[in-house]
């Protein structure tokens, strides 16, 4: 019961504020996990439309064969309809984007031969004219097989033609409705090696309308990308040793030919922990890579400032990554650091999206911020970045982007 009070004041709060997004033309795509929301009592209904302008479904599991027929998994459909259904009814200008998931390999196969890559298009045609999508993404996983790629050598040729398939079923399903657009989105990498040999990007960001950028996440173990020209050496990954990446890096997808307008920034509402015997220093690099046992444990910011409420933890600042993070050690020898988001190093972020005229951000997960306001404000990030949203002036009077 306490909950859904705390849930009702914080719509209301929100609604006393101005539709933040509308009439900007930046976007801000909250991400909704049904699995994990349902897991702390988030409903769909609780997606804060007055600041979400798209909501992104995570995730469609990669369709299955059966027969000659590609289908999704029926409680992914499900879960998809409900929250359509919950969007519509509470937002007359809200999009609903329908994520599938895959592997490199399932890709390759789903986009290397006419039979297979037909019945993948089949299928992602029922979730725009069956579910009522307003988009499809891509989550396509490391294409190619170069730089530690999971697919195949022609993935960078395959991955337009079922884009070109794609981009013609998106395009049947607008001229449906007059005045309801549907978009094609794919998920990029920030790694510079990888964009240049498994995407076509001059021909992918000409046939897409978003290209979402992943800087949640390095490849191999979890940590933030740091911004700018700032870098991380990353540690041995296949042929990714030695190689440096940077948030900034992710602007590759610009200088090879994608309009700034189509590149949402990525940005994790959650922290990353790790916990280890050593007392090293490092945090970002290899000293954090190689930092402790196995892949960090991804904690929701809801979670992370309320144990920031236990005693013991001691705060910091990197100056490379440009993002707090917090240890703290026990009487088994044993410590424990924590690299996350706040208010300070979304500024940052906000800032690069501001200079570079992106079109907009995705975080993920809107239910990964402090959503009932436990630790101080409902929505503290999230609502910061649909503030600085709003108030980037508009692109009209700049230089004519490409289309």
């Amino acid at each position: 019961m306490m909950r859904k009070v705390c849930v009702i004041v914080t719509i209301w709060v929100l609604s006393l504020c101005p539709h933040l997004i509308d009439g900007q033309g930046k976007k801000f795509a909250c991400s909704f996990n049904s699995q994990e929301a349902a897991s702390i009592g988030f409903l769909p209904e609780y997606v804060p439309m007055e600041i979400c302008t798209h909501v992104i479904f995570k995730w469609f599991r990669f369709p299955r064969f059966v027969g000659r027929q590609m289908l999704f998994d029926d409680n992914d459909k499900i879960a998809f309809s409900r929250l359509v259904t919950s969007v519509r009814q509470r937002s007359s200008t809200g999009r609903v984007v329908a994520s599938i998931d895959g592997t490199g390999s399932e890709y390759s196969s789903a986009s290397g031969t006419n039979v297979r890559r037909r019945a993948f298009v089949q299928a992602a045609s029922t979730l725009l004219l069956e579910l009522d999508a307003d988009a499809i993404e891509l989550n396509w996983e490391r294409p190619g097989n170069e730089n530690s790629g999971k697919g195949i050598a022609t993935d960078r040729l395959t991955m337009v033609t079922l884009l070109q398939d794609l981009r013609q079923v998106v395009n049947a399903a607008s001229s449906l409705i007059k005045g309801r657009p549907r978009e094609l989105w794919i998920r990029g990498s920030i790694h510079p090696n990888l964009i240049s040999s498994s995407y076509n990007t001059f021909d992918v960001c000409d046939l897409v309308d978003q290209v979402t950028l992943d800087t949640t996440s390095g490849l191999g173990s979890l940590s933030h990308a740091p911004i700018y020209s700032r870098s991380v050496t990353l540690p041995n990954f296949g042929s990714f040793a030695g190689n440096v990446i940077n948030m900034g890096d992710g602007l590759t997808w610009i200088d090879n030919g994608c309009p700034p307008k189509k590149v949402l920034l990525g940005v994790g509402l959650h922290g990353f922990l790790k916990t280890a015997s050593s007392s090293g220093r490092g945090f970002f690099g290899n000293d954090f890579f190689s930092w402790g046992a196995g892949d960090g444990k991804r904690m929701a910011y809801r979670e992370l400032c309320q144990s920031f409420g236990q005693r013991g933890w001691s705060f910091g600042w990197d100056q490379q990554g440009l993002t707090p993070y917090a240890t703290r050690s026990f009487f088994n020898g044993q410590s424990e650091r924590l690299s996350y988001e706040d208010v300070n190093s979304l500024r940052y972020k906000m800032d690069l999206v501001e200079q570079k005229r992106l079109g907009g951000v995705y975080a993920d997960y809107i239910h990964s911020d402090d959503i009932y306001g436990t630790c101080g404000q409902a929505y503290p990030l999230s609502g910061y970045i649909a503030s600085r949203l709003q108030a980037i002036p508009s692109d009209i009077g700049f230089a004519i982007e490409w289309n």
